[in-house]
């Protein structure tokens, strides 16, 4: 038997609506070596080798098979049979009548690519009289990653601010949703004219890298009147800020289609930020560096507008 071939791995979730794997069709995944043709990437299957991947030289560079996990996850392995640099190229294709997102990750380690991710709305408020009771935040929280999401910050922790986190899930599988429920403590009476409690960010402890996407911006405030007018339009008025900030990467950047994944990484594990990096640099450097995630207003079940701007081909 000869040595085994450097492989690359690219794993997939299909997130589908209502919080739950659609469980229909996989998605069309398609490979692209340099300038060369689209080439489907079938099934495994011991009955018949993969179709090659060749380069616009017609140079065999790779052969890929994808398996299908729980939860609608597709892993990709892609075996490489010329490790001359080259632009790599994915594209996946949508084979059922409902909409899917779709949420990817790359790295020359298998295990590197069971990442999970947060998805929530992040900005919330209560105002109430001074003196009475504030109702409950109940926070919606997805995992739109492509491995279990483990939560660390213990239920019970005192948030600060008047904030006390009541309840939370221990974990969240792939293409699953849980919720968060957070105690808030009224505004005292006295003094009548005191000033509304300063706002507070609270960063959860969970296992994703990304300290912004788990960070909840919660405020407290009284109502008055015109005072209790003014104070729900200044948060308001907060809050959209907020979220435009979030929303700063359109649907379109974040589902490029095609979008490219080099090779040539090391073992570390890493992050990237939101959009599309050409290139690795070469070896040593962090795995996965790549990675593309679907914000809360890009997924169907938080969102009606989900997906508009992406390519219908895609």
């Amino acid at each position: 038997m000869g040595a085994a071939k450097p492989a690359m791995f690219l794993r997939l979730i299909a997130l589908g609506p209502g919080c739950e794997p659609h469980g229909g069709a996989a998605p069309t995944i398609e490979l692209r070596a340099g300038k060369g043709a689209l080439t489907t990437v079938p099934p495994a299957t011991e009955d018949e080798p993969p179709p090659p991947i060749t380069d616009e030289f017609g140079t065999l560079v790779g052969t890929a098979t994808w398996t299908r996990e729980l939860r609608d996850v597709f892993l990709v392995r892609l075996e490489i049979n010329d490790l001359n640099e080259r632009m790599w190229r994915v594209q996946i294709t949508n084979t059922i009548s409902r909409e899917l997102g779709f949420v990817w990750v790359t790295s020359d380690l298998d295990e590197d690519t069971l990442q999970p991710r947060l998805s929530m709305e992040r900005s919330h408020g209560r105002s109430a009289l001074a003196g009475n009771p504030m109702a409950d935040i109940v926070v919606g929280v997805a995992n739109v990653g492509t491995g279990v999401l483990h939560f660390i910050t213990p239920a019970g922790t005192d948030m600060g601010g008047g904030f006390l986190l009541d309840e939370r899930p221990d974990s969240i599988p792939p293409n699953d949703c849980g919720r968060l429920v957070i105690k808030v403590e009224p505004i005292p009476s006295v003094p009548f004219n005191a000033p509304d409690p300063p706002a507070i960010d609270f960063t959860l402890k969970c296992d994703t890298r990304d300290a912004e996407d788990r960070t909840l911006h919660l405020a407290r405030s009284r109502k008055t009147g015109k005072e209790k007018l003014e104070k729900e339009k200044e948060f308001k008025e907060k809050e959209k800020e907020q979220k435009e900030k979030e929303n700063k990467d359109s649907p379109h950047e974040l589902q490029m289609v095609p979008d490219d994944f080099p090779l040539g990484v090391g073992p570390l594990l890493g992050w990237a930020t939101h959009g599309v990096t050409d290139r690795w640099a070469g070896l040593g450097e962090a795995a996965s560096k790549l990675v593309h995630f679907i914000r809360p207003e890009l997924r169907p079940d938080l969102s009606a507008g989900a997906l508009t701007a992406e390519d219908e081909t895609g």
